[in-house]
């Protein structure tokens, strides 16, 4: 199971990204200006296509292209996307996975795919690495030639109940989430081994994703009185269980997961509701590292100017953070680009600052069963006056209790 985890007129556009430039890191030999070398073209793999389509986690990472292009590109080199669109589907995901072989790309960055899995075997017999924000399966959670730069998935479910120990002296909660493998197995491998050690007792309520009654859920997951709720699902499921969490009058504290669009879904239901997130979100910038706050600001100048459309979208946010990612990455390589030199590179990052993220640290060892992840801390946000505002100072980390 993954999670989903998630006014300015164009010269405050020019001016705040001219500002802030210094913050989205550099490379060893500073370019400035666009760029207009040889282009330095990488496979990019998002599902645009069918039912089910993601156009969101295109338009931050081209957004964040198209920004690094006119900022110096990579040393001097503009920033390419070979761009193939998948539809979820096993063949579609190895057709471009196919498609980047022939074509010799260095990295393949994912927006989205869900059915990527299918894909891993083939770049990996090609030595081509895989690279994105969110792993998107259990075959690239643990690929050695994978990495992501947000939390890994296990985290999403052991840090709240660090906020809810430490911070709000919490001692019992229900743990509501959908019924299947993946998620019972997530509450014997994180779960539980978290809330025992920082002494917690809890229940778990299963429920039914595709046909679900919330209110008989809020109703059996508060009939034990627990001092908090935790829900894990999909965006319309966060915003359905607050608002029937809301509805009872429960007075204890209530975690959604990584949701977010319950904020402006049912305003007066979200207050005070926790969210989790690995990135320092737009509009936050106050009594964050200076850097950081810097590179928000940048990031909502650049998506005004390139992807107005998805300015405050939570998917595009995660792009647009592992393209800056990616750049820093390449950057830092001395001589040819290629799989090989990438793979190595990738390989080496220790204490990479992540923009708008955490330090990255890419040896395999961030997340029991999570080896591709590269980062394990999130921080968690109280909504208040229907905006998310950070509850933890800083990102926490649990990785230490599983």
């Amino acid at each position: 199971m993954f999670r989903l985890v998630r006014g300015l007129g164009a010269g405050s556009i020019l001016l705040v990204l001219a500002t802030v430039l210094a913050a989205c890191g550099s490379s060893p030999k500073a370019v400035t200006g666009a760029a207009h070398g040889s282009p330095i073209t990488i496979g990019f793999d998002n599902q645009q296509l069918g039912a089910v389509a993601f156009p969101d986690f295109g338009a931050g990472a081209q957004a964040a292209r198209q920004y690094i292009n006119a900022h110096g590109g990579i040393n001097g080199h503009p920033l390419e996307f070979d761009n193939c669109y998948t539809d979820g589907t096993t063949s579609a995901s190895v057709t471009c996975a196919n498609k980047f072989v022939q074509a010799k790309v260095p990295l393949v960055l994912e927006g989205i795919d869900l059915g990527s899995d299918a894909a891993v075997p083939v770049l990996t017999g090609a030595g081509i690495p895989l690279v994105g924000h969110t792993a998107f399966g259990p075959l690239q959670s643990n690929s050695p030639d994978a990495f992501f730069f947000g939390a890994a998935t296990g985290a999403y479910d052991a840090v709240p109940l660090v906020v809810m120990a430490r911070d709000l002296h919490v001692r019992s909660f229900t743990y509501v989430v959908g019924s299947g493998p993946a998620d019972e197995a997530f509450v014997t491998a994180d779960l539980t081994p978290v809330a025992r050690a920082l002494g917690l007792h809890f229940s778990v309520i299963y429920y039914n994703a595709s046909a679900p009654d919330y209110p008989s859920i809020v109703a059996a997951a508060s009939s034990s009185h627990p001092q908090a709720l935790f829900f894990i699902g999909d965006e319309p499921g966060c915003t359905s269980f607050v608002s029937a969490v809301a509805s009872t009058g429960y007075r204890g504290d209530v975690f959604a997961g990584s949701c977010s669009a319950f904020v402006t879904a049912d305003a007066s239901a979200a207050e005070g509701v926790f969210t989790s997130t690995d990135l320092y979100l737009p509009g936050d910038t106050q009594g964050i590292p200076a850097a950081k706050g810097a590179q928000v600001k940048l990031y909502e100048a650049a998506m005004e100017r390139y992807a107005p459309a998805y300015v405050s979208d939570a998917f595009a946010q995660d792009t647009f953070s592992a393209t800056m990612d990616v750049a820093s990455v390449l950057r830092g390589i001395k001589g040819r680009i290629s799989p090989t030199s990438v793979l190595s590179a990738l390989r080496s990052i220790r204490d990479l600052s992540s923009f708008m993220g955490q330090p990255l640290d890419c040896n395999g060892k961030q997340w029991p069963g999570e080896s591709s992840a590269c980062a394990s801390g999130l921080i968690e946000y109280r909504v208040e006056h229907g905006r998310r505002v950070a509850f933890t100072h800083g990102f926490v980390f649990a990785k230490s209790l599983v």
